[in-house]
């Protein structure tokens, strides 16, 4: 098979070169705290841009990367980073080559007076995966800054207290959607309490500040938070949030009241498979991650989105595993961000599905190999007067990979 003569032999003579050393080495490599790795990625996607069928351009995408990462305990703490990075060819669209990377950095602690806690710092590049981001034919890179802390408190009793807070720096490299950089900060705190052995509940407090420095526009999020996890013993746990949302927006001197939350069931009736369902509302200013104490930075005018997933793991055999994904997403959005100048409000909405296999196979311990198809498809509702905030389209990607790992 020859290759196109936009991808470079080099970077894939250097990734196979990697993948023997890092397998001949893996047999006598002791444990440690650290990796390294290598791998390589080929992927065929049927409409870049996430245009029109009738606009869609397909290509083929050459990505090698590298993987760095540390996992060290340190007394009663653990300190925990890692580093992944792609150099990303393309076949025919070349002004879209580029490099991605996503550092990851946190900090668990622990004192003896039962106060813990964790700091967490990350810095991630790469192209958006929103269609209004790619519209302009043009490579540009979405590079989001953020970092976070959060304090537990655990008392004697069946009580405890959390607080925090976060920061989040987005930022566009193309000119054009450079109303979309955002800087956003967190602050929140909640009291917990397990009244029985399996449940937990808790209520607490979240504020966002949202600011839109290229837009002149400031969003003030304030949320009331109730969630329960439940685990009932066996092979199911439960988790839900209902929050009483309010927020305003300044560029538009308006109030919104309106309610977010989260439901979710993790089922694992074996050691070899389990399956999540998860289904969320909220809308992307000030938008808080619970799991990783993070902001989560949008990059659409989204100003509800109700998301329904589904995720299947199942562990074949000892060296094959399959994931599959099933997801579909309602969106409402507007454009807040563009209005003035002669530009009115307007409004649309759309729907989303996709759907997701992917293989893995284990040829050795620390060398793994695996193929994998994704297919998206949005409608949109109507076009009346909404501004080019969303288009109709749809995607099917195909790849394949190679990993090696030296840990």
């Amino acid at each position: 098979m020859t290759l196109p003569p936009q991808y470079s032999v080099r970077p894939l003579a250097l990734t196979l070169a990697g993948f023997a050393c890092l397998a001949a080495g893996s047999a006598q490599a002791e444990t440690s705290p650290y990796y390294i790795g290598v791998s390589q990625r080929f992927t065929h996607n049927s409409n870049v841009f996430l245009n029109t069928d009738a606009q869609a351009k397909s290509d083929t995408i050459s990505s090698t990367g590298v993987r760095l990462g540390l996992d060290q305990p340190i007394s009663r703490q653990r300190l925990t980073a890692s580093l992944s990075a792609n150099a990303n060819r393309y076949s025919s669209l070349s002004t879209l080559n580029n490099t991605d990377y996503a550092l990851d950095t946190r900090l668990d602690w622990e004192t003896v007076e039962r106060l813990s806690g964790n700091v967490a710092l990350s810095s991630r590049q790469s192209l958006p995966t929103d269609a209004a981001a790619l519209s302009s034919g043009l490579r540009n890179l979405l590079t989001v800054n953020s970092a976070s802390v959060q304090a537990n408190l655990g008392l004697v009793t069946m009580w405890s207290f959390d607080a925090g807070a976060a920061l989040s720096r987005a930022r566009y490299s193309e000119a054009t959607y450079a109303r979309n950089n955002v800087n956003q900060m967190s602050i929140n705190a909640g009291v917990r309490v397990t009244p029985a052995s399996g449940l937990t509940l808790r209520t607490g407090l979240r504020h966002a500040n949202v600011d839109y420095p290229n837009a002149s526009n400031e969003v003030r999020r304030n949320d009331l938070d109730f969630s329960a996890i439940i685990n009932p013993g066996g092979a199911s746990t439960f988790n839900g949030r209902v929050s009483l949302t309010q927020q305003h927006q300044s560029l538009v001197d308006s109030n919104t009241n309106s309610w977010t939350g989260a439901l979710g069931w993790n089922w694992k009736p074996t050691g070899k498979l389990s399956t999540s369902l998860n289904l969320t509302r909220d809308s992307s200013n000030g938008s808080y991650d619970f799991t990783t104490g993070a902001i989560n930075v949008a990059s659409s005018n989204s100003a509800i989105t109700t998301t329904l997933g589904l995720t299947t793991q199942w562990e074949v055999t000892s060296k094959i595993a399959m994931t599959g994904t099933l997801a579909h997403a309602r969106r409402s959005l507007d454009n807040s961000l563009t209005i003035g100048n002669g530009v009115l409000p307007s409004s649309a909405s759309d729907r989303t599905n996709s759907l997701g296999l992917n293989v893995q196979y284990a040829v050795l311990r620390n060398v793994d190999v695996g193929c994998g198809v994704n297919w998206s498809e949005r409608s949109v509702s109507s076009t009346n007067g909404n501004n080019g905030l969303t288009a109709p389209y749809s995607a099917t990607t195909y790849s394949c990979f190679g990993q090696a790992m030296l840990r």
